[in-house]
């Protein structure tokens, strides 16, 4: 009798809705209309026809009131739920289920709201970047420089994989036309939420800096600090084996202790995203021999999946060969593509 009781309220409250769009009320009065498209923490972010998407926190959340079906993670439960929410007594919401079935819950119970599927443990969630730049270097290259460089990454529950490429076209006053590249891949293992296995291996050829092919080769362990939507933070370390093969100066091969920092942080909501990514390489039979590559920079979403992007790649190898700077800086600015 109380299950017919709670789908008849239901069936009410959804013939009720006064246009087909989702409804956030908060607690000091205000309502909020549009498509609720994730919760993650204590973030709530809705996408607006007249403001974009746009952040509330979930602690200001009274009720909510969807017009299709979201998918719920709740505190305590493995599995989700997916269903149409409704309020409940105001303090909550009630989800029905695509079996016709009402489940009461709590709206502090609300873990996530349509989570990703690495967050729910199903399936796999694919995601991509291209980006496109024209640049000004200075240390080992004068030039005027186009650089391609892309991405692809892959992420399940239980692991993520991802493969990366860049590729320089330089025009030197003094060389002439020059290619330098660097392919990169990396799979991680989790074991548990935060902390994971990882291999990784990266190829480089960049005659500007006399390397005809420096390759590396490693492993170690890594730790996810954050991972939501206004920032994330991964960190690794483990040991490395590199190759030098140079073009003029003597070849090399040594371990390294390796080391890796991602991060992207969004402190002003979607519409600017901070990045930063390096990896390291401390040869462990010379101490004095260092190599870090690097890149910062931010994104400006113009449309859809296109960004605005200025970016900063530095490049150091605290021994460099015979005749070469230490350290290479390029300024990119150009578009990106994201998926």
């Amino acid at each position: 009798m109380q299950r017919t009781w709670r789908s008849a309220c239901f069936l009410l409250a959804l013939l009720s809705l006064p246009a087909l769009a989702d409804e956030v009320r908060l607690a000091n009065g205000d309502r909020i209309s549009g498509e609720l498209k994730a919760k993650t923490g204590d973030k709530l972010v809705v996408s607006t026809s007249y403001a974009g998407d746009i952040e509330i926190r979930w602690s200001e959340v009274v009720s909510v009131a969807t017009t299709h079906p979201v998918e719920l993670m709740l505190e305590g439960r493995k599995s989700p739920l997916r269903g149409v929410l409704q309020p409940l007594y105001g303090s909550g919401a009630l989800v029905v289920d695509d079996k016709g079935g009402a489940v009461e819950i709590a709206l502090r119970d609300v873990a996530l709201l349509n989570p990703k599927p690495y967050k729910s443990g199903r399936g796999v969630e694919y995601t991509g970047r291209a980006l496109l730049s024209a640049a000004y270097t200075r240390g080992n290259a004068q030039s005027s420089q186009l650089q391609g460089d892309a991405e692809f990454n892959a992420r399940a529950k239980r692991y993520r994989y991802g493969v990366s490429g860049k590729l320089d076209r330089r025009d030197e006053r003094t060389a002439g036309a020059r290619t330098a590249w660097l392919a990169g891949a990396h799979y991680d293992r989790f074991l548990d939420e935060r902390r994971f296995n990882y291999v990784r291996g990266s190829v480089e050829h960049d005659r500007a800096k006399d390397i005809d092919r420096r390759t590396a080769l490693g492993g170690g362990h890594g730790l996810q600090l954050l991972d939501s939507p206004a920032a994330s933070l991964s960190v690794r370390a483990g040991l490395d084996y590199v190759t030098v093969k140079r073009l003029a100066a003597a070849d090399e091969g040594y371990p390294a202790a390796g080391w890796g920092v991602k991060a992207g942080f969004a402190p002003w909501g979607p519409r600017i995203q901070l990045f930063h990514e390096h990896e390291g390489f401390w040869n462990l039979e010379d101490r004095a021999s260092v190599v870090l590559r690097s890149k910062t920079g931010l994104r400006v979403p113009i449309t859809g999946g296109l960004n605005a992007t200025a970016q900063l790649n530095v490049d150091w190898d605290r021994t460099p060969a015979p005749g070469r700077a230490a350290t290479d800086s390029t300024l990119l600015f150009g578009v990106d593509y994201a998926f």
